[in-house]
């Protein structure tokens, strides 16, 4: 990298932490904190949407993986399954809305009741903390391909990228994370998912040549379907489709919009993108792969394809790109994690914990989760791996009960939803430990699904609700405004 390129990224970074304490003026109230005071417009939400989505396994992940098998990869059936799922979210927005909670686990109490929401919090802060730690990673991973220092100063640098994110989310809360997100997302896509591959197709001397060098790999450039379909695809689909409107971001990004008209246009928009997104980063793999055909490291080739192509200041511009890519990822997840740990699981503990004590508490408990977060990306392979084994997971637990609640509410009860939250978690996670992928239809995600419906609706048969839904609701309305 240049002086020039440094000076680019730092600038990049600087600008982030500006935003940040731009935004600390605007925080008075913890819904400021949490959903930025509802008050989001439509290009906002669409940068946020598409930013947080697409974070390090979306990117470089996704990247590596089409690398090696180009068009008939996963590649392409998890953008399918991400961008739909972005439209069915833009579908149900107005009814998220509806409920005017400030968080996923909340809808759950007010739908389901205490037990409902206590799972569900725990599951999102879980979730919120393994992605943290699955974007920390992909941040070493570009601090190691990108930049040339010493591999014992790459841990230190990245720490230091990692902080930056962390102190503009806690001091700016969603203000902060939403305008960085559109910050970040007009560098990311510019640099990345526009300049990259026409950069990528002419450098590698176009469509031809590309498909000629797939198909000595085994693969195709331009037929996804040339080695047939298997259920490992069908999984992949399913899974980044669950875990659109299963990912509590998408939820919490709907109650932020200032208007249900904002959100539904959002959402709708952003699965187009989406699906643009997922050819852009197919072209990108296969590119690279006729330009630097031995890079073993999935992880290191749209790093190694911008570090050894990309001119100066352009090359700067789109590692600060893909730096956002993480960031932006990053610093939603952060946000959400702190929301219900502090917010869902401490008021449920306390139920007389007040809003001004958990507002003054919410950048403390961000802090916190930045830094397990950073200990937990040590230990992280495969950013691609870990990543579809948490999305799996979260799309089979939540989907059902999250769908349920806001269409058939009526027809279920609290036991059912709250069995449902463990079946689809625990038992996809458990095939994951146990057996991988070797089992029913080839993936754990399918299992997990069906043992969450089945779960939801036996449990809603077998034990009855004694409260009405409009006693939870008010029992769970009581609770907020404490």
């Amino acid at each position: 990298m240049s002086i020039l390129d440094w000076i680019i990224v730092l600038l990049y970074l600087v600008a982030m932490l500006a935003i940040g304490f731009f935004a600390r003026g605007k925080i008075e109230t913890m819904d400021d904190f949490i959903l930025g005071g509802k008050r989001f417009g439509r290009l906002a939400l669409i940068g946020t949407i598409v930013s947080t989505m697409v974070g390090s396994g979306m990117t470089m992940g996704a990247v590596g993986t089409a690398y090696g098998s180009g068009s008939t990869s996963t590649v392409p059936w998890m953008y399918f399954g991400f961008a739909t799922g972005l439209i069915v979210m833009g579908l149900i927005a107005p009814k998220v809305r509806e409920t005017n909670t400030r968080s996923l686990a909340e809808m759950m109490n007010l739908k389901f009741g205490k037990a409902a929401r206590i799972c569900m919090a725990i599951l999102v802060t879980f979730y919120a903390v393994s992605m943290v730690a699955i974007n920390i990673a992909g941040l070493r991973t570009v601090i190691i391909n990108c930049f040339n220092i010493p591999m014992e100063s790459v841990a230190l640098v990245t720490v230091i990228a990692a902080v930056v994110a962390i102190v503009y989310t806690s001091v700016g809360g969603m203000y902060a994370v939403v305008w960085t997100d559109v910050a970040q997302f007009a560098i990311m896509f510019l640099g990345i998912f526009i300049f990259a591959p026409i950069f990528g197709l002419v450098k590698a001397g176009g469509v031809d040549v590309v498909e000629t060098t797939m198909q000595a790999a085994g693969a195709s450039f331009t037929n996804p379907f040339a080695n047939g379909v298997t259920s490992g695809m069908i999984g992949m689909m399913l899974a980044y489709f669950l875990c659109s409107p299963g990912d509590p971001t998408m939820p919490q990004r709907a109650l932020a919009a200032k208007d249900s008209g904002s959100a539904k246009f959002a959402f709708l928009v952003s699965g187009g993108i989406g699906y643009y997104m997922g050819l852009a980063l197919i072209i990108i793999g296969c590119c690279v792969r006729v330009l630097l055909p031995n890079i073993a490291d999935g992880n290191s080739v749209l790093p190694q394809f911008i570090l050894n192509y990309y001119p100066p200041v352009v090359r700067g511009i789109v590692i600060a790109g893909l730096i956002a890519a993480i960031m932006s990822s990053f610093d939603s997840f952060l946000i959400l994690g702190t929301t219900h740990v502090m917010y869902d699981i401490g008021r449920t503990i306390n139920p007389k914990l007040r809003n001004e004590t958990i507002q003054k508490a919410l950048p403390i408990i961000t802090i916190a989760m930045g830094v397990v977060g950073i200990v937990i990306a040590l230990f992280i392979t495969s950013l691609f791996d870990f990543l579809y084994v948490v999305f799996s997971i979260m799309g089979s637990a939540i989907c059902p009960v999250m769908f349920g609640g806001l269409l058939w509410r009526k027809k279920l009860s609290s036991f059912g939803a709250t069995a449902s939250i463990l079946a689809g978690s625990i038992i996809p996670t458990y095939l994951y430990v146990t057996v991988g992928y070797d089992v029913w239809l080839g993936d754990p995600i399918f299992s997990g699904l069906v043992a969450a419906i089945v779960a939801l609706i036996l449990g809603s048969l077998i034990v009855k609700d004694k409260k009405s839904p409009e006693d939870f609701e008010a029992e769970a309305r009581a609770m907020a405004d404490e």
